[in-house]
């Protein structure tokens, strides 16, 4: 999150410093999962391993600790894994498994072999996912805001939804996930604990389907674009998609220029061309190469640093979500 609030501050930056040479460019990116699975693994089952909890109420708001809501959790959590097209099938097991009611403390009731294997065997899933608890933590805060004289009242609610992943052949599980991420509300607007659940059971849905299946993320890079007709003529193709046309009109700037400033605009932007077709070793050579020729302190340094900072994220990506996507037979380059 920090990182997506910088470059966008970095974006509003070049706007007003560089209207005309430097362009924004936004796109939706395949992502990978945190947890690589096993190719084989087709078909999954959500279960409800959560304790029970007391009917939240529409006339309370708590602050304090709060229990998920069970249910409400699991059916949204299968319908995101269904959205997301990962699996070829995805069923949800109606029963709640544990029976227990929820207390303050973090314990978790781990699914035995046996429960493993009889639920895999009666809902012929490859799989598991059991939801087992959902944190959620209401937390009064102040903060401060450009042009207010006082702290603005806020309520953090922060929500760690815990899920362990059950193959019928281990006896413990695969792996265990606990994402951390927060809502906030103005504090006179924060909902009621019974409207707040429902926030929260699709917020960690959200969050947990990003732990087992790839997913689209928006993000965003920069390009040179003006200064010479061949840049303006390879925007053209960039607002087009034609990524190899407006990759052989930056080379060919490239290879007209001796040194200088177009010369690492070019090549900064050959290496944004080589990611978006796919080939990041190539991409990275650009960019050192790019390197050569721009000035310390100036507009090309930051773009390139911004570049550099993005695909180093990419390449680390990129073994991972190849082997997550191996199952489509897919044809990820590099």
């Amino acid at each position: 999150m920090n990182i997506r609030i910088l470059c966008c501050c970095m974006l509003v930056a070049w706007g007003f410093a560089s209207c005309v040479s430097v362009q924004p460019l936004s796109f939706d990116q395949l992502c990978p999962a945190e947890v690589s699975l096993p190719g084989q693994v087709e078909s999954v089952a959500v279960v409800n391993n959560m304790p029970s909890i007391p009917q939240a109420k529409n006339s309370v708001a708590t602050l304090g600790s709060l229990n998920g809501d069970g249910k409400q959790t699991a059916e949204a959590f299968a319908a995101a894994l269904a959205d997301s097209r990962y699996f070829n099938q995805v069923i949800i097991c109606d029963s709640a498994l544990n029976d227990k009611a929820a207390s303050d403390n973090a314990e978790i009731r781990p699914l035995s072999k046996e429960e493993v294997g009889r639920l895999t065997r009666e809902l012929g899933v490859d799989m598991l996912f059991s939801l087992d608890r959902v944190f959620v933590q209401n937390v009064k805060r102040e903060v401060m805001y450009p042009g207010l004289i006082e702290p603005w009242p806020v309520v953090l609610t922060q929500v760690t939804p815990v899920l362990s992943i059950y193959s019928p052949v281990r006896e413990r599980p695969l792996r265990v996930v606990a994402p951390v991420d927060s809502l906030d509300w103005d504090l006179d607007q924060m909902p009621s604990d019974k409207v707040l659940l429902k926030y929260v059971a699709d917020f960690s849905a959200h969050l947990l389907a990003r732990q087992v299946a790839p997913y689209w993320e928006r993000t965003d890079r920069v390009y040179f674009a003006g200064g010479c007709v061949e840049m303006r003529d390879a925007a053209v193709c960039v607002n087009e998609g034609d990524w190899e046309g407006a990759k052989a009109l930056w080379h060919s700037l490239y290879g007209k220029r001796k040194s200088g400033k177009v010369k690492g605009r070019a090549a900064i932007n050959l290496a944004l061309a080589s990611e978006m077709l796919g080939k990041l070793d190539e991409a990275r050579k650009w960019l050192d190469d790019a390197k050569k020729y721009v000035g310390s302190g100036s507009e090309e340094e930051q773009v390139w640093k911004f570049s550099a900072l993005q695909l180093e994220k990419r390449m680390r990506q990129f073994p991972h979500l190849n082997i997550q996507m191996g199952r489509f037979g897919n044809n990820l380059s590099e």
